[in-house]
């Protein structure tokens, strides 16, 4: 009889894999624990408010929150930050308003961008190497408002998957001259408010809106997040959408998971990160001396980003060789994700594993083989990595090199649509976006018009085998979807 998935879950809770992935707890049983979630499994029985219509035990709950994280009020999300970002952008906009936009946001900014029938003016922020895009800039933001008079909000994602945190602080500033609203998603940014080792959080640096999955580098559980609100942003009109966005029957065990992270960072949360970023500078002061394998310099040390020349063949290897199972792997880079969940014998196995894999690679070069994960050419050039984009004609020039937007979001989610294939799509316009995930982020989005270098990296995605979402594969070949007009 086949396994069903609890059974699957146990055996593998049994097994000795590295959880160097999110949720934040890592499985560390002996550091956080919770009762059976059979025996806490309730509703909103008597004593126990209502979180739709909190009065009591969860009010209060919400406030601690709030304090804790610096914020004027904090509403807990059991559908994940997903649904924080749709209540803050539905809250913060009406139908038909233009939003500036960072082209890199999860696709539930596109999906907020389309259920409020927005128009998105994108951003983009600068490639700084293997497909990792930087941060969003101040002086981006300051000309967009000059290009656009009509911006009713401004929506970035700081820190991105790949740990690079924006100017938040100056962002807000330029927002708030205008008179509108920042909305940050935060949501692999939860951990920053406490320790001075990583970047200072978007709640401390003026922003509107600001949304933390707990769940991805604090010790909760996944599917639990944070949505802070603060400044000048309609919190009534949020709270009327985050209403929408919750189900009418939150669970109490996530419900619990949250108010016990609270708790946990309440009382020895001080101590737990002190050993925690010991343990991570000490680890990545080791990776550092890898000869083929790159770390990569993040803003947030948090994120372990490792550059290579094929990352799911060293995913895999890691996965498959060494039981280290990674957060993602991209075409040339993979990220390990840390938490103070983590354990000295996680980043020693993490490590050794590295270390041997490297010596291999690097034996390969000495006999003159090209090793199948990286060069020593390959590691040159990414060692010049390029500088930061100064001023707006460089912006622009960059700009250029992103896909002509034809129609905004809704209308090409409703437009008259036909598959096409991959090989055929250039030049037409994108009924629906595509994306690699993790970690969510368009490849294309809906009403821009496909280009060559598009094509490409979704059909090297495919080969990679990376989980691509928004394409159909048949015997035929794999097909895109896009309108029969807006060509």
């Amino acid at each position: 009889m086949k396994k069903d998935l609890l059974e699957r879950l146990e055996e593998y809770c049994g097994a000795d894999y590295v959880p160097l992935h999110m949720p934040g707890a890592k499985r560390n049983t002996q550091e956080f624990v919770m009762p059976n979630p059979y025996a806490i499994d309730i509703t909103e029985i008597d004593g126990f408010d209502n979180m739709h219509h909190a009065e009591d035990i969860l009010k209060e709950a919400f406030e601690r929150t709030a304090k804790l994280f610096g914020a004027e009020e904090s509403l807990w999300l059991i559908n994940g930050s997903s649904a924080g970002l749709l209540a803050a952008i539905c809250g913060a906009t009406k139908k038909n308003d233009t939003v500036l936009v960072a082209r890199n946001c999860h696709r539930a900014v596109y999906n907020a961008i389309y259920l409020n029938e927005l128009n998105p003016v994108y951003l983009y922020p600068k490639e700084v190497t293997s497909g990792i895009y930087g941060a969003v800039s101040p002086s981006q933001v300051e000309q967009a408002f000059k290009q656009h008079e009509n911006i009713r909000a401004v929506i970035i994602t700081s820190p991105t998957y790949e740990g690079i945190v924006s100017d938040v602080k100056k962002i807000a500033e330029i927002v708030h001259r205008y008179g509108k609203i920042l909305i940050v998603d935060e949501a692999h940014g939860a951990h920053f408010a406490f320790h001075e080792a990583f970047p200072e959080s978007a709640v401390f640096c003026g922003a509107d809106a600001v949304i933390q999955s707990i769940h991805k580098t604090l010790p909760s559980l996944t599917q639990t997040a944070l949505l802070h609100l603060q400044g000048n942003i309609d919190k009534e009109r949020v709270r009327r959408y985050w209403d929408m966005y919750q189900t009418t029957s939150p669970s109490y065990v996530l419900m619990g998971g949250i108010d016990r992270c609270m708790t946990v960072l309440e009382t020895k949360g001080k101590p737990l990160f002190n050993a925690y970023v010991t343990r991570l500078l000490a680890l990545r002061k080791k990776l550092e001396t890898l000869t083929n394998i790159r770390l990569f310099p993040t803003d947030d040390i948090s994120k372990i980003v490792l550059l290579v020349r094929d990352g799911k063949k060293l995913y895999q290897e890691l996965l498959n060789k060494y039981h280290i199972q990674l957060e993602m792997a991209s075409l040339q880079y993979v990220i390990a994700m840390t938490s103070i969940g983590d354990t000295d014998e996680y980043y020693e196995r993490f490590f050794e594993a590295l270390r041997q894999i490297d010596d291999e690679m690097q034996t390969k070069i000495r006999r003159g083989q090209k090793s199948q994960l990286q060069t020593e050419q390959d590691i040159k050039q990414r060692n010049e990595l390029p500088t930061e984009l100064e001023n707006v004609e460089k912006i622009t020039a960059f700009m250029e090199c992103f896909p002509e937007v034809k129609c905004n979001p809704y209308d090409a989610q409703n437009g008259d649509a036909e598959p096409v294939e991959l090989g055929l799509c250039v030049g037409r316009t994108a009924a629906a976006g595509v994306c690699f995930y993790p970690p969510g982020i368009p490849l294309i989005q809906a009403g821009e018009v496909y280009t060559g270098e598009i094509a490409e990296i979704i059909r090297e995605g495919i080969q990679k085998n990376l989980e691509v979402i928004g394409i159909e594969k048949s015997e035929k070949g794999v097909y895109v979807s896009c309108l029969k007009s807006y060509f």
